[in-house]
């Protein structure tokens, strides 16, 4: 094993020296880049977002109540329509059931299918549904 011993007069090379010319200045100011919009104009930009966020809001509740209002309008104009029917059903039933009692009691003497039950001059409109078969 061999030790090598280095020293300066046994090394033939040259004093490192500059380049031609020399060096770059070396930079020792700050050069941060800029990182964004100053804070001013970030509020102004939020405070914009913000007001057309509220006005699209507006105009949808706005656009809400237009539409409930239709509702209730088209509701209330087919009330009449929905009762004619509720009414012709209610008949047909009616009718019904006075042709199938008539035809069971049609062997009992003085029943009068027309006669009310009730001691009441008045039309009481029965509270169940009858189910024919």
């Amino acid at each position: 094993m061999r030790i090598y011993k280095f020293s300066s007069s046994t090394l033939n090379s040259g004093q490192d020296m500059p380049p031609m010319g020399g060096f770059a200045p070396i930079q020792y100011k700050r050069n941060l880049p800029i990182r964004g919009p100053r804070g001013s104009i970030l509020l102004i930009g939020v405070a914009f977002v913000s007001a057309y966020g509220f006005y699209k809001y507006i105009q949808g509740v706005y656009e809400q109540r237009e539409l409930k209002r239709e509702n209730v309008w088209s509701r209330i104009h087919l009330i009449p329509l929905l009762q004619a029917e509720a009414d012709r059903d209610l008949y047909r039933r009616k009718h019904a059931i006075r042709q199938v009692e008539n035809k069971i009691m049609k062997d009992v003497q003085g029943w009068n299918a027309e006669q009310h039950i009730y001691n009441t001059q008045t039309d009481i409109t029965p509270t169940y549904s009858f189910i024919l078969e």
